[in-house]
């Protein structure tokens, strides 16, 4: 009987074992997990330890609408992110649909459609997406601004945050230029914390569709989120939820952007009211001070008026006659004086130009605008401000000089621009030539002091190969002394590749001393004779050279580029080294052809354009493409030793540096390079005459 009541007290607590605890975990398995950002309010927040928000509302009503059990938890984002993506939790009550999410995450319809802006500061100069480039960012770490940030400002500096509140405050107590935030959602927290300094700028930047997320594959999870969230919008419940988180700041948002609006229109139109008042109070004060004036002065001002008109005359014809531009404005920036070299230069009329503000009917001089506003007090001269400015693809160079009037109750100043075009390019010109000396003198110096070791390593390897591959009688003789035959030696090299890698050693020496030997280029002068050459036809033999060109694994072929030649017909002949210039033609098509197949042509191909004209004394040579040009820092240093664009192994960076230097040193001439990056690069060489060749 004792043990029957064991057996059944036995049975008894296994039973309450599986009531208790597999029953209940069954029913917890069943509950689906859910979770959500922790600080991401009016949509997903804690408060006082309780989720709450939009999303959470949202959610929770669909799953009561389709009788799910849902656990709702709210984390960092991060956390939040890495679950969802590694299947620990079921759904996100809300997340962000981008095409690269949605490889790694299912995405419900959307329950709402977000929207992002820029906020800055209210002292902020940043009034569009255009601004920010050079800027500092804050983004919330892993959110889509976060993404959208880095592909679409590569220049800028992102400061990944772990927080939107975070990102505002920071902002707002003066640190970083600008943040990218969902715009409804951090009026929310400027709202809650307090935060009056900072203001949105622009349209709405990227409307992104807010959904569920669940688990990749979990379609039937899917189908129940998204037919609940379409059985609540037809309800009408889902609209009193968005209004109840919604509604305050999107009227306030509205409210805000009306007031910025009508303070931009009025305020101009308050400014001039306040002038407009001012001056007829002043001119009707004027007029009768003067009125009894006029009568005593009118005769005086019909005497003086002539000689006025011929001394007026006098100084026009003088500053019409300076080759400099000179604009002389008032006080308020109008512009009052402007000569024919302004005419010619600016292309606007003197009585289109005399009345207008200055950075409007001259743009490019809005900086100096600035400057001279800057300086009423100190009235000092601004003397020689260098800029630059382009002109149909060509860059040129002004001199800017300002002089203040300040005599004899004169204010405002008169601005003198000098082309200094020529001069710049001269100067750029003398420091090129004299870096490439000091840069010749090097090279020179280096290929001499690795010549001689060099030689020692070819000499050494032929010295290999006659002792060991060569069947001489000493060879023989040496080898049977040591106890084996020349032939097993030979064989055993052979097996172990040695002549392989004595060969390659060969090769690459050879190659070593070429390069030395261009070196060797830049410190002495050509010992070959000049004679009188056509230059046409030595570009033309070029020209046959070079199109044999072509590489089968990159699909380049030289024939495939169209060739323009503008040859004018009496060009003389000129006196130079008809080889040298070929090699010198040689490397610019070749770089030339290969940059050009290296750009994607939408509506056009590649093309050469080739130009030979005379020009004074010398014989001007231009060879240009429609390739991707060169950038600034590239035209700088192009013509420097070693220094090139290509793939390790693919140039030596001399073939520009030997060109320059067969041009400049040993020819006499001149050889420069201009280009418009993603149009077209132009080398443009010059060759003085010489009488033998007339």
């Amino acid at each position: 009987m004792a043990s029957l009541y064991s057996v059944r007290d036995l049975f008894v607590i296994c039973a309450l074992t599986v009531f208790i605890f597999v029953l209940p975990a069954k029913a917890f398995a069943d509950r689906i997990l859910v979770q959500g950002d922790s600080n991401y309010p009016p949509y997903e927040f804690l408060d006082n330890g309780i989720p709450s928000g939009f999303n959470i509302d949202i959610m929770r009503e669909v799953a009561a609408i389709m009788g799910l059990k849902i656990k709702i938890d709210l984390g960092t984002w991060d956390d939040v992110r890495s679950s969802i993506e590694a299947g620990r939790i079921d759904a996100l009550t809300g997340m962000y649909f981008s095409p690269e999410r949605a490889q790694l995450i299912e995405f419900s319809t959307p329950h709402n459609i977000v929207s992002h802006t820029i906020f800055v500061r209210l002292e902020s100069s940043i009034r569009s997406l255009d601004d920010l480039s050079n800027k500092q960012i804050l983004v919330q770490r892993g959110d889509i601004m976060h993404d959208y940030a880095v592909k679409h400002f590569p220049k800028a500096t992102i400061i990944p945050v772990e927080s939107q509140i975070q990102a505002l405050k920071l902002l707002s107590s003066g640190k970083y230029d600008a943040a990218l935030l969902g715009k409804l959602q951090n009026l929310f927290w400027a709202t809650k914390e307090g935060i009056t300094n900072v203001m949105t700028i622009g349209p709405p930047l990227k409307p992104t569709e807010y959904c569920f997320a669940v688990r990749k594959g979990d379609k039937k999870l899917l189908s129940q989120l998204n037919e609940g969230l379409s059985l609540l919008k037809n309800s009408g419940k889902y609209d009193n939820i968005y209004n109840k988180w919604f509604g305050v700041y999107e009227r306030k948002s509205i409210y805000l952007e009306v007031i910025r609006y009508i303070s931009w229109i009025m305020a101009p139109v308050l400014a001039f009211l306040v002038f407009f008042v001012f001056w007829a109070w002043l001119l009707k004060h004027k007029v009768k001070k003067k009125t009894a004036e006029l009568t005593a002065e009118l005769l005086e001002r019909r005497r003086i008026e002539k000689k006025l008109i011929k001394v007026q005359s006098y100084l026009t014809n003088i500053i019409d006659s300076m080759p400099s531009i000179l604009i002389g404005i008032d006080q308020n920036g109008f512009i009052t004086q402007w000569n024919k070299e302004a005419e010619r230069v600016i292309k606007l009329s003197m009585k289109e130009a005399i009345g207008q503000p200055l950075d409007i009917a001259v743009p490019f001089l809005s900086e100096e605008m600035n400057l001279i506003k800057n300086n009423k007090k100190d009235r000092l001269k601004q003397v020689g401000r260098k800029r630059s400015w382009s002109k149909d693809g060509e860059k040129l160079y002004q001199c800017v000089t300002i002089y203040p009037l300040v005599a004899n109750g004169v204010e405002g100043a008169v601005i003198r621009i000098d082309n200094i075009t020529d001069r710049t390019h001269m100067d750029q010109m003398l420091m090129q030539s004299e870096k490439m000396m000091s840069l010749g003198g090097l090279a020179g110096g280096m290929a001499h002091e690795i010549n001689n070791p060099l030689a020692v390593v070819l000499g050494s390897i032929q010295n290999i190969n006659r002792r060991i591959f060569s069947d001489s009688l000493q060879n023989a003789k040496i080898a049977k002394e040591c106890d084996v035959s020349l032939e097993n030696i030979q064989k055993y090299l052979i097996k172990q590749q040695i002549p392989k890698m004595l060969d390659s050693i060969y090769a690459s020496g050879n190659r070593a001393a070429q390069i030395v030997s261009n070196m060797l280029s830049f410190s002495r002068k050509s010992g070959k004779v000049l004679e009188c050459n056509n230059i046409a036809e030595i570009l033309n033999r070029t020209l046959e050279l070079v199109s044999n060109d072509y590489d089968l694994a990159k699909e380049y072929d030289f024939k495939m580029i169209k060739v323009i030649r503008d040859y004018d017909l009496d060009v003389p002949a000129v006196f130079c080294v008809a080889n040298e210039l070929q090699q010198v033609f040689l490397n610019l098509l070749k770089n030339g052809a290969e940059a050009m197949f290296e750009k994607k042509y939408s509506d056009s191909s590649p093309v050469f354009s080739l130009r030979i004209k005379q020009k004074g004394y010398t014989v001007v040579i231009e060879i240009e493409d429609n390739g991707p040009g060169i950038d600034e820092i590239g035209l700088k240093r192009l013509f420097e030793p070693f220094y090139t664009t290509k793939k390790l192994g693919k140039g030596t960076g001399l073939g520009l540096s030997v060109s320059y230097f067969i041009i400049n040193e040993q020819h006499s001439g001149t050889m420069e390079v201009s280009s418009l990056i993603g149009h077209w690069t132009r080398f443009t060489i010059t060759l003085p005459l010489c009488d033998k060749c007339e």
